[in-house]
């Protein structure tokens, strides 16, 4: 139930705060942030056996000598880091407290950004909370969640054509993780012209393109991401089951909801020629559009899960275009239930279906 007290509490505290000091200020957002940073910071850091990871990540504190392999897979970012903590003896649960102190940082300077922009982050977080599983999916992941962090800001950057600016953030992401290379990805992107026929076309086109692409996935690994070749033998190259796949598609009716809106409706209040409000949000759903049907390659290659996980920040925002949509309008009883839509699966992988990352253990307490 921690996780929905958070859940709830911090939604709240972000409507509240932003009702009563609407500052767009980095400083003063800081001091009123302060009490929303520290519970999302400390769950995490503070966990105990969460996922399947946790005792190997442990481990390394009394086998340093495991942690060549990260130097020489390029991921300089963690192999110092955890180099740092095993050298002033800070303890094995150290780099839980270091990467979600990390983590946390960059996830509330994406949330400042956003803020800073005229978006709702109280909207933003609780999207963030029930339908990206980042927040989970950190505990376990250590090392991927580092890189993927650092996807949004890069979008925004690039959404701003400011591409030297985006690459210190291109560079942690990939030394944290190396397949955070796919955030070079965006910046193709980011160079074409954003409209909601564009979106259109490409969120239709796409399951089609996904579809004949699954037959030349080996040549195409080969030739550009050749140290991840052994997947295509190994264990994540075994493609996952049609229900799996189609519990991945739960959040389509409101993706074609959202279209409908989008492409047939008069935008949002907010949604202005040249404002960073457009900007961010045109980009963020460009995004989507173009990675949300990687899923089909699961089919027959369960490895690009994480592809679909480093791009699933950017669900967020044809949803969040769609509640903002209807609260202008006033359709209160259609925005209650998407609200109860998109809560119901959350509540089911925490309570009634708990396992791996969705459940939840503190070391202070064993």
């Amino acid at each position: 139930m921690i996780y929905l007290f958070l859940l709830f509490c911090l939604s709240y505290y972000f409507y509240i705060e932003e009702k009563h000091s609407p500052t767009k200020k980095i400083l003063p957002l800081i001091f009123s942030w302060l009490p929303a940073f520290f519970l999302f910071f400390i769950i995490p850091a503070t966990q105990f056996a969460v996922g399947t990871d946790y005792f190997v990540y442990k481990s390394y504190y009394y086998q340093p000598e495991v942690l060549e392999i990260y130097y020489n897979k390029g991921e300089y970012f963690f192999y110092y880091m955890y180099k740092f903590i095993v050298e002033y003896k800070l303890g094995d649960q150290s780099i839980f407290y270091i990467v979600t102190m990390h983590n946390s940082i960059i996830i509330f300077f994406t949330f400042y950004k956003l803020r800073k922009a005229g978006i709702n982050v109280a909207i933003i977080f609780f999207l963030f909370f029930t339908v990206t599983g980042i927040y989970h999916n950190q505990m376990n992941g250590l090392r991927a969640y580092m890189g993927v962090v650092y996807f949004p800001l890069i979008a925004m950057m690039l959404s701003e054509h400011k591409y030297f600016k985006s690459l210190p953030f291109l560079f942690l992401s990939i030394i944290s993780h190396f397949s955070s290379v796919m955030a070079l990805l965006l910046y193709p992107m980011s160079l074409l012209r954003r409209n909601k026929y564009l979106v259109g076309f490409v969120f239709i086109l796409s399951p089609i393109a996904f579809l004949l692409f699954i037959n030349i996935v080996p040549y195409v690994v080969e030739l550009l991401f050749s140290r991840y070749s052994h997947y295509l033998t190994g264990g994540y190259s075994k493609g996952i089951s049609i229900i799996n796949f189609l519990s991945k598609l739960y959040y389509l009716p409101l993706f074609l909801m959202f279209c409908f809106v989008y492409l047939k409706r008069r935008p949002i209040a907010k949604f202005l020629p040249g404002s960073k409000y457009r900007t961010y949000l045109e980009y963020g759903i460009l995004i989507w559009a173009f990675t949300y049907w990687t899923i089909i390659l699961s089919l027959q290659y369960g490895f690009f899960f994480r592809a679909q996980s480093a791009f699933i920040f950017f669900y967020i925002f044809p949803i969040y275009y769609l509640i903002e949509y209807l609260r202008e309008r006033g359709l209160k009883y259609h925005l209650v239930l998407i609200l109860l839509y998109l809560i119901f699966p959350y509540i089911m992988k925490i309570a009634l279906f708990a396992k791996a990352e969705y459940t939840y253990a503190n070391y202070l307490l064993n």
